[in-house]
């Protein structure tokens, strides 16, 4: 058995014969980005879609996927950016006994975590995307951002529900929303455990 190297990359186009897509399914969150099943059903796919020479599937998908890890990583980034501020401004305006709760330290603390988690996250993004920039691997520090920025989306969420007590819980705050969204980002393009065994093996593990 050829094993990794016996996968190939094709290019299916939506028109194909035999190329069947399931119905969208409802997610907890990420609600924008459809999600569903595809069914090939005898769909033919002629050699000229082949991406790359044969064989070549495994390293195809491998050198996208920390494109992938990159560009989705991004738009949590942005998303922590935003939210962090949001936070920033409730915590200044919404008071309790006589003063706003961002005067209380365990409001404050919370804070900045979440602005430590922010910057350090984007150092481990840029870094990604500077390799990449320049066509070299990046398949340790990839892993370590994904890992890294997708618990840190976590993190950041739940504090940023608990500063916005109640409020936070309602939709019209939105921080909910985030929180629902970053707990999707620790499952797809690789969960955090797989993230883990690719930095454990590239240390020798």
């Amino acid at each position: 058995s050829l094993g990794k190297w016996g996968v190939t990359a094709f290019l299916v186009e939506r028109s194909s014969e035999g190329l069947v897509t399931g119905p969208t399914k409802n997610k907890m969150g990420l609600r924008t980005v459809p999600f569903g099943e595809i069914f090939f059903d005898d769909c033919f796919v002629p050699e000229e879609n082949r991406l790359g020479p044969e064989g070549a599937g495994f390293s195809f998908s491998h050198n996208s996927l920390e494109y992938d890890r990159c560009f989705n990583l991004a738009s949590e980034l942005g998303t922590m950016e935003r939210q962090l501020e949001k936070t920033v401004d409730y915590a200044k305006s919404r008071e309790q006994y006589g003063q706003p709760i961002g005067n209380f330290q365990s409001v404050s603390n919370r804070v900045a975590d979440m602005k430590l988690r922010l910057e350090t996250a984007r150092l481990l993004l840029y870094k990604v995307a500077w390799l990449k920039q320049r066509k070299q691997p990046a398949m340790l520090e990839a892993a370590l951002l994904k890992l890294y920025l997708s618990e840190c989306f976590v993190a950041s969420g739940l504090d940023a529900v608990r500063i916005h007590g109640g409020n936070g819980y309602l939709t019209e705050y939105e921080v909910e929303r985030d929180l629902r969204d970053a707990i999707g980002g620790v499952i797809y393009a690789g969960t955090s455990d797989i993230q883990r065994n690719i930095i454990a093996r590239s240390l020798g593990l």
